[in-house]
This record gives C-alpha cells, structure tokens and sequence, in this order.
C-alpha cells in the first residue's frame, strides 16, 4: 500500500475511531457513580454497573486502536511506513492493505502474540 492511500485510509479510521470514542463516553454527560457506589442497588444498578464496565472496555479497545493509527500516521511522517518496527523486514502490502496500522511483519506480529 502506498504511503498516500495508506494515510488516507488511516486518517478515515482516526476520525471513525474518534467519534466512537466521543458517542460512548456521551460528549460531557455527568459521571457515573463509583462502582463501589452501585453495590447492592438493586438489579437496575447491576444493569448500569454491567453496562458501565462493558463501554469502559469498549472504550479502551478504541483508544487502544486509535493509539496504533496515530503510530502508523507517525510512520508514514517519517518514512518508515510499510518496515517491521521489530526486524525492519518489508511488512507484505496485502497485510497493510488489509491492516493499514500494522507495525510487524506476520513473523513478528505471531511471536509478539505468544
């Protein structure tokens, strides 16, 4: 994938991520209440707690991705974009077209992954 299409598709998938990122978390609605504030509330609380737990994870998985698109973008800035950040082997165009942000190569991705 060559670096001008990859920022394209990696500057899409940064504002996608980033208005997931601002629809879960509510655009300034009021803090939920400590968990320990919800115990024995009662099964709505349970609910909201179970829910509250649920888009915190969510939420971390978006910034967790949202972190290896701002990396790929930085990669692409300094001409690095499309190297094994691991080996520095060429990491094959039909991984990057399918994963734009991809830091590692296969080889490297699965002993990372181990």
């Amino acid at each position: 994938m060559d670096p001008a299409a990859a920022r394209t598709a990696l500057e899409h998938e940064r504002d996608r991520l980033q208005r997931d990122l601002a629809h879960l978390r509510g655009d300034g609605e009021a803090e939920p209440r400590d968990s320990a504030d919800r115990l024995d509330q009662g099964p709505d609380d349970a609910v909201a707690t179970y829910d509250h737990d649920f888009d915190e994870t969510v939420a971390e998985d978006l910034e967790s991705a949202l972190g290896e698109v701002e990396e790929a973008l930085g990669r692409i800035d300094a001409g690095t974009y499309g190297r094994c950040v691991d080996c520095g082997g060429e990491i094959p165009p039909k991984r990057l077209a399918a994963l734009p942000a991809s830091a590692r190569c296969v080889e490297c991705q699965r002993k990372r992954e181990r």
